[in-house]
């Protein structure tokens, strides 16, 4: 096991705080992009052309399953929601539906569901505060505020992450492009008031253990509502900050929560394009990555995280590379994913000397000659991606470098014949990987409401 010190920690992170904290138009701009809600489209159940087609090659069909036998009982239900009886399956990752008071909602993995059930927690906690005397004396004095007036924010909030009307966006983007003796006092207080706002709904995003960049219209409307309140009415905190799940490197997983919590938009990518130069990736490359449509600030940033720790790793332009051929905001996830796998097999497994790309199949040498397969999958079945991945595995790597073993690390599980299939070409396989070798960077488990009693309110 190789001790790594990464860029994102100590002294760079402590000089820089004040100066990537600094908001910038076109970098917040580019955040809508990057938070566009997924095309993925809606998974139906595979037809029976489907099903025979995958017997007549050797291939599983994607399977049908039970939420029962894949959702532990305190998750399959709550007071606001219900996950869906039946879960499909994309080929990679586990489909859940979910019905709860705030709309329906589709998570596309296991990852995704545990944040999608995370948000409906948030909504609801809320809701109930919007329900109290505090908010409704907060929301008051927001409305003094002509930029909040004039664009109903507090009482008609948008669902966009920018937390204002486009109209309204564009003109402050106007506005921070003047000189500070061209703008108008009015200009002046809008332009500060989005700042201000910006940073309080990260700050409230938080408090609740949700990603301000979420994709959820639902939970960007409420939280753009909330945040405005509290900046421009002076609400109160009335969450309980959540806590995180401990985790085997909790001081470096801290100050990545830490970068996210407290940096704009601007200054995750700034600190990104840093990262990226020292790992040799061009500027182009950087411009891609980094305004890319399906890379929310937070999955940029833990991707680029876990890449940089694996400061001793060669060709990591290969990953980058490899991601910016994302097509959806699930292929993000995918490729976050599978960064992480790496960095985890890297730091307590054995060192990954060179990360290697064929096509868009991504694999980690490690020092002790070991091919390791990082598979971000809740459950691998054998389908023609499969196979695909194990026939490139099987053919000679660049440079004649000697392979004493293979291993493939699923985030989830493998299916039997998978298993059979991996085992006869002498592959070894780890599930669970990310539970095998290490935890979300920034899990966290649900917040709970206070109740402000001083004045009679109730959750």
């Amino acid at each position: 096991m190789r001790r790594r010190r990464s860029r994102y920690n100590g002294a760079l992170i402590r000089s820089s705080v004040m100066a990537l904290a600094v908001w910038s138009a076109s970098g917040l701009a580019a955040v809508v992009m990057g938070c566009a809600s997924s095309t993925h489209g809606s998974i139906a159940p595979p037809t029976e052309e489907q099903r025979e087609a995958a017997a007549r090659d050797g291939f599983e069909v994607r399977p049908v399953r039970r939420a029962v036998d894949l959702v532990t009982p305190d998750r399959l239900a709550g007071p606001y929601y219900e996950v869906g009886s039946e879960v499909l399956h994309d080929g990679r990752a586990n489909v859940y539906s979910i019905s709860s008071e705030f709309g329906d909602f589709e998570a596309i993995g296991d990852e995704q569901l545990d944040v999608r059930l995370r948000e409906i927690e948030a909504l609801a906690a809320m809701r109930a505060t919007s329900k109290t005397a505090t908010f409704a004396a907060a929301a008051g004095r927001a409305l003094t505020s002509p930029f909040v007036a004039s664009w109903n924010l507090v009482t008609h909030p948008v669902d966009s992450v920018l937390g204002v009307p486009v109209a309204a966006w564009n003109a402050i983007n106007h506005t921070a492009q003047l000189a500070t003796a061209d703008r108008s006092e009015f200009e002046d207080s809008a332009l500060v008031a989005v700042i201000g706002f910006e940073a309080r709904k990260r700050s409230l995003a938080a408090e609740l253990g949700v990603d301000p960049y979420s994709s959820n219209k639902a939970l960007q409307k409420q939280l753009n509502r909330l945040a405005w309140a509290a900046y421009a009415g002076s609400l109160p905190t009335m969450f309980v900050p959540f806590v995180r799940e401990a985790a085997a490197d909790e001081a470096g997983e801290e100050r990545l929560a830490a970068l996210l919590r407290t940096n704009s938009p601007a200054g995750l990518r700034r600190l990104n394009r840093i990262e990226l130069a020292v790992m040799g990736v061009s500027g182009p490359m950087a411009d891609a990555f980094i305004g890319h449509r399906w890379y929310s600030p937070r999955c940029a940033t833990v991707l680029v995280a876990s890449l940089a720790a694996l400061d001793l790793t060669e060709n990591r332009v290969a990953f980058i590379e490899a991601a910016i051929t994302a097509e959806s905001e699930a292929d993000a996830r995918m490729f976050a994913q599978t960064a992480r796998l790496l960095q985890e097999y890297d730091e307590h497994g054995s060192g990954v000397g060179v990360i290697l790309r064929a096509d868009n199949h991504l694999m980690g040498y490690t020092d002790d000659q070991t091919l390791v397969l990082p598979l971000a999958a809740d459950y691998v079945i054998w389908n023609s991606a499969t196979a695909d991945f194990v026939e490139v595995a099987r053919q000679p790597l660049p440079d004649q470098r000697p392979v004493a073993k293979t291993a493939l690390v699923a985030v989830g599980t493998v299916s039997e014949l998978t298993r059979r299939k991996l085992e006869a070409n002498g592959i070894e396989i780890t599930e669970r990987g990310l539970d095998h070798f290490g935890a979300d960077p920034v899990q966290s488990v649900h917040s709970v409401q206070k109740v402000d009693s001083s004045n009679g309110d109730t959750e």
